[in-house]
């Protein structure tokens, strides 16, 4: 069990995070310099050492320690002096390649209209297998992971925002700009009925015997075909008796 750290420790955390290098914990502020509490929890709560942080620990950090480092609206928290390299910057080539995590029920949504924004108002794209994964893993514990053309995508008119070092931010990512793995094939079930199980000798226990059902009813037949074999025989030795007896 980790132990509780002391607040002022985590106050500069938040700060660093906030007002320096959201991208480096792979958060974006909004237009107005804010993140979600809960997103901002998350990226604290993967940092080694800080998996016990909850809620009532960033309160208690706004409650405690009244420096003012902190603006907080509703469920939103930024900083209250961020520099400026958390501004993204508008008209920056980005890398030669990007990557992109989607939820795994989405992907085949994705492949069919390319990568859009879900549950966030932008696409974000990061610089690193590494970070991709570890944004796309707050949302799916198993994501997929998209390797995105960017260099190319850019040159051909996709319009790209840099947020900080490692973050890229677009509206929409076209499906000729990206890939990733195939799409894993569903089972089809065949057409053809299935054939029951049949009994052979060699699969009865010891002990037990073996009951052929087809094989008990064409016995049966033939013991009704002879029971009337035997009925018009007898009938017909009756009556060459009784015409011996009027002669």
């Amino acid at each position: 069990m980790a132990r509780k750290k002391d607040p002022k420790q985590l106050e500069k955390l938040m700060a660093y995070i906030l007002g320096r290098r959201p991208d480096e914990f792979g958060l974006v502020p909004d237009e107005d310099g804010f993140v979600r509490m809960k997103d901002l929890l998350k990226a604290i709560s993967e940092e080694p050492g800080w998996g016990y942080a909850r809620k009532s620990h960033i309160n208690e950090v706004l409650v405690t320690l009244r420096d003012n480092l902190f603006v907080v609206e509703d469920d939103r928290i930024k900083s209250a002096c961020p520099d400026e390299a958390v501004s993204p910057v508008a008209g920056t080539a980005p890398p030669k390649i990007l990557y992109h995590c989607v939820r795994r029920k989405a992907y085949p949504v994705v492949l069919q209209r390319g990568i859009i924004p879900m549950g966030t108002p932008r696409v974000f794209l990061a610089t690193t297998e590494e970070l991709a994964l570890r944004i796309g893993k707050r949302r799916d514990p198993t994501p997929v992971l998209l390797t995105v053309q960017a260099q190319r995508a850019f040159e051909e008119g996709v319009k790209f925002l840099r947020q900080g070092e490692l973050i890229h931010i677009v509206d929409h990512v076209p499906i000729d700009y990206f890939s990733g793995p195939p799409l894993a094939k569903e089972k089809k079930e065949s057409g053809k009925p299935k054939k029951e199980p049949s009994l052979t000798p060699e699969a009865v226990p010891a002990g037990g015997f073996f009951f052929d059902i087809e094989r008990s009813q064409a016995l049966q037949q033939q013991r009704v075909k002879r029971k009337g074999l035997k009925k018009e025989i007898g009938w017909k030795k009756e009556a060459r008796r009784l015409r011996r007896k009027r002669k």
